[in-house]
């Protein structure tokens, strides 16, 4: 009986050990369901609990990292990385990752000196090989990003990231039909894959291509892939440079729902509404004075928005408020458009 006793205690203990030790893959899984019912604090709370009894666990550091970062709390996202570095995580994957959420935050140059000391850490981590192909594209080093995209691809010859990459840096550098080629090759393999056609769409630019075949593409890309900015950016542009009014006007009001903090394009929206106000009727300048709104929610200095509004003011025969915001557009930002337009407004409150 005592034997027995203490088996049956030995075996209750062991259970309970394992349970306090839970699998660090299957406490990763509930940090993730726990992300997408919107839980942040619970998915922390599991990344934590493996930081702490699987220390090595590269991937809690970084989602981790990326649940601050999504909270706007830049210090600890990248505290979180750092943490990971001295625990021993794999400093490449880490790196790399400190570099992603410096770039995605506007700071090239931090951005770059990790992706660079990522690529030191591990040369054979593809990831790192791309970020780094991408910033240097992103500074106009063209020949040194190809290097990158390159050594990608003779590592992982079919990897879709590197090639759109690489193909977008040779029509940077001007190397359009070598772009132009690589983006088939890849839309062939990955025909349901939305980036290569806006890739597509960019080379084509700098062809005889017929605007509409170039429009489809942009068009099936943002389809496929809805949440790519870069190329509803490209979009947008090739929109507003030529094409019919109202039909940019569709571009940038779906570019837009998906991306609602897009200043610049609120700015080319309220611009649009100007052109038809003077175009067709001047109702169409309410439509114009709410993009300025909506991006002046966003950022409160955004001298542009206020200097827009001002000449919506003028057209509507309210000069004290174009005054009102000629002002603070001046104030933000003197310049001489709007001392000029400072100057316009209070002609005709006169």
């Amino acid at each position: 009986m005592g034997l027995n006793r203490w088996l049956t205690l030995g075996f209750l203990g062991l259970l309970f050990i394992t349970s306090c030790s839970e699998d660090p893959d299957v406490l990763f899984s509930k940090a993730e369901t726990e992300a997408a019912l919107g839980s942040r604090q619970k998915a922390l709370n599991y990344l934590m609990d493996i930081q702490k009894s699987s220390p090595d666990y590269t991937e809690a550091y970084l989602f981790a990292a990326q649940l601050f970062f999504e909270d706007n709390n830049l210090t600890e996202a990248v505290n979180q990385c750092k943490q990971g570095l001295d625990a021993d995580a794999d400093s490449a994957m880490v790196l790399r990752y400190i570099g992603e959420i410096y770039h995605l935050s506007g700071s090239i140059e931090n951005a770059y000196q990790y992706y660079r000391l990522a690529v030191t850490a591990n040369a054979d981590n593809v990831d790192a090989q791309i970020s780094l192909g991408n910033i240097l594209n992103d500074k106009d080093l063209y020949d040194q990003a190809l290097t990158h995209y390159d050594h990608a691809l003779e590592l992982d010859s079919a990897n879709y990231d590197a090639t759109i990459g690489k193909a977008i840096t040779l029509t940077n550098s001007g190397e359009t039909a070598a772009a132009i080629t690589l983006l088939e090759a890849a839309i062939e393999d990955q025909p349901m894959d939305g980036p290569a056609y806006g890739a597509l769409a960019m080379a084509q630019e700098n062809t005889s291509l017929e605007d509409q075949a170039i429009l489809d593409n942009y068009a099936l890309s943002v389809k496929l892939a809805s949440k790519n900015q870069s190329v509803w950016e490209a979009y947008v542009a090739f929109m507003m440079d030529g094409q019919e009014t109202k039909a940019a006007i569709k571009v940038l009001q779906n570019y837009l729902y998906h991306f609602p903090n897009a200043i610049d394009g609120r700015h080319h929206l309220a611009e649009l509404y100007l052109d038809l106000a003077q175009i067709e009727s001047l109702s169409w300048l309410d439509a114009a004075r709410q993009q300025c709104e909506q991006a002046l929610i966003t950022d409160t200095n955004d001298h542009y928005s206020h200097g827009l509004l001002a000449r919506i003011y003028l057209l509507q025969e309210k000069p004290r408020l174009a005054i009102l915001e000629a002002q603070l557009a001046f104030e933000i930002n003197p310049n001489t458009q709007y001392r000029e337009l400072i100057d316009q407004a209070k002609f005709f409150s006169n």
